[in-house]
């Protein structure tokens, strides 16, 4: 039976030199590309908002023909909407316009209307106590010029028309909240002014991590997204030291973090501000840590560095938990792993006959993993709840144990229906991109859409199934390490009826780029540099053909973007299948 591979223990700072600068090279990569056009920062994105309760008069000083108003809604109070009125001065009202149920916050909205009018009043449909937030709003008329107006009740309601030049007529995904960014940002933003939050479907960890950014940069698109941007740069650090000790060889780890993070899935989901990238970092975190421990022999697993190894697994899976449900399918994996290290340790100690020291360790190991996967665990779940709890004045342990419940009901209770969703099955195959942004104009697209590099997608298929044939052939313990994690993460998606996309396999990513390693790193030496060098030449270029798909700011022309659609389901510019 093959033993997993240990990196060679060699003392001296020295030995890791050349490990920090490739780790650093890599780093810098992903935060260029990931920081490159990440969000508006505070300059450019409205800060100062007006809360509109009941009525508000807006006098533009004389008669105006309008054709039309632009307007973003901020955080904090909400309403059932808003009503917009023509004013003759005295009695008379006309209704030009009613936003009813508008609870998309941090979103620039427009609409239309015809009127020749002085006065417009603005009534807002059961506001809370401090009333509607509105960031900024303006009205236009002929040609599209912003009309003024010249006076405001009450006084502060001239806060909405105070940073004009920051209206976005036609919004990017740099300038407002794309797909889930509605629900865990704005979420992220009650977290911070103790306000009934937004969204309570998921753990309350990861958007607590989202506050932290915001706190630091403002509730701006670049605030909002700085945490996640932050994890897709940071999590080159562990995959990196993965593939180092996955393989002994730099070039091995090197090739696993430089194709991570020229995938298209880390490159999306490190830039808008959902959990999945926290997720995954913490998944990649406890999965290396069980690794370290698995990988000791057994009479050494009972020693203080061991046990820390598997603390520091159960920590994190306590973290990934906390971030997304999804992270106990990771979890589960870990258990497998850990129960098969020790079924297989016994011949060890049969070896010794020595059943009365396997029984102690293994007796001392259990009550370790009761703490440290259990215990530890469900505290991190239950602190992440303090914020959730300020916010919405949920009281301990009833309130969380009453949030569980409405979360089960809600996920049990979703049907299949949603735009771009997908079965699991499909997602290995990369066949149905999710889109959060689109734009085409003048016969060019820029877009964001969430799927796979192909390369490392498809090519993560094949070795899998190599990985596969080592554990049940040859029983490999590092290639059933791998596809172990990799399955339990995909499976019980196929016993799940709710409606899915395909960055829940998202998780499962950083597996492949790990078994595409270990396949290169089984190869001959003087064949592995060049499977390396041109592994990730394909992956680079690939990154960049696929990018005006990727980013949301670079545009190509539609033609270009119509060749990329390689499969029925890459309908990139919504001219197909759009639905």
């Amino acid at each position: 039976m093959k033993k997993i591979p240990s990196l060679p223990r060699k003392k001296g700072f020295k030995y890791y030199i050349p490990d920090i600068l490739l780790c650093m090279l890599l780093i810098t990569l992903s935060a260029v590309i990931t920081f490159h056009n990440l969000g508006a920062g505070i300059g450019d994105f409205p800060q100062t908002a007006y809360y509109a309760n009941e009525l508000t008069y807006i006098d533009f000083g004389q008669e105006v023909e309008f054709q039309g108003a632009v307007y973003i809604l901020g955080g904090g109070p909400r309403a059932e909407g808003f009503r917009l009125y023509a004013w003759d001065g005295r009695d008379a009202t006309e209704l030009l316009h009613e936003e009813m149920n508008d609870d998309l916050r941090f979103v620039w909205r427009s609409f239309m209307f015809s009127s020749m009018t002085r006065y417009i009043i603005i009534e807002t449909i059961e506001p809370d106590i401090t009333g509607l937030s509105i960031l900024e709003m303006v009205f236009f008329g002929n040609g599209g010029k912003f009309i003024e107006p010249a006076l405001c009740t009450p006084a502060d309601a001239a806060l909405m028309f105070d940073e004009p030049w920051l209206v976005k007529s036609d919004p990017s995904t740099m300038s407002e909240m794309n797909w889930d960014e509605i629900a865990h940002a704005v979420t992220a933003y009650d977290f911070i002014h103790a306000q009934p939050p937004r969204e309570w479907t998921h753990p309350p960890l990861g958007k607590s991590i989202i506050a932290l950014g915001i706190k630091a940069f403002g509730m701006t698109p670049f605030g909002w997204r700085f945490m996640s941007a932050l994890f897709g740069v940071l999590v080159t650090i562990p995959i990196y030291v993965f593939g180092r000790r996955m393989s002994g060889s730099r070039r091995i780890a090197f090739l696993v973090s430089f194709v991570f993070t020229f995938d298209f899935m880390r490159y999306v989901q490190s830039r808008v501000a959902t959990l999945d990238m926290f997720l995954v970092t913490f998944i990649i975190c406890m999965y290396l840590f069980m690794y370290e421990y698995i990988q000791t022999s057994p009479e050494k697993r009972c020693e203080p560095k061991s046990l820390m190894y598997l603390s520091l697994s159960g920590a994190f899976m306590g973290l990934a938990i906390s971030v997304k449900w999804t992270g106990v399918f990771a979890g589960l994996g870990l258990g497998v792993l850990f129960a098969l290290a020790w079924f297989e340790s016994r011949k060890h100690y049969d070896s010794r006959n020595d059943k009365r020291s396997f029984t102690k360790d293994f007796t001392k190991t259990v009550w370790w993993c009761v703490l440290f996967f259990v215990a530890v665990p469900i505290a991190i779940y239950c602190l992440s709840y303090i914020p959730f709890s300020r916010a919405y004045g949920l009281r301990w342990p009833g309130g969380i144990i009453s949030n569980q419940a409405d979360m089960l009901g809600f996920h049990s209770t979703l049907d299949r229906s949603a735009d771009y969703e997908s079965s699991w099955w499909t997602w290995p195959l990369n066949l149905r991109p999710l889109r959060y942004y689109r734009h085409m104009a003048n016969g060019e697209y820029k877009g964001v859409r969430a799927f796979g590099n192909p390369a490392l997608w498809w090519s993560g298929l094949l070795t899998l199934i190599w990985c596969i044939k080592r554990w049940i052939a040859d029983r490999d313990k590092t290639a059933r390490f791998f596809c172990i994690a990799w399955i339990v993460q995909l499976l019980p998606w196929a016993l799940i009826s709710r409606f899915s996309y395909i960055y829940h396999y998202f998780p499962c990513v950083p597996f492949l780029a790990l078994m595409i390693g270990y396949f290169i790193k089984n190869q001959k030496e003087k064949r592995q540099v060049w499977f390396v060098l041109g592994f990730c030449a394909l992956v680079l270029v690939l990154f960049v053909a696929f990018y005006p798909t990727l980013s949301g700011t670079f545009s190509a022309s539609i033609d270009y973007i119509t060749n990329l659609q390689w499969l029925p389901g890459w309908d990139f510019t919504g001219l197909i299948i759009e639905r």
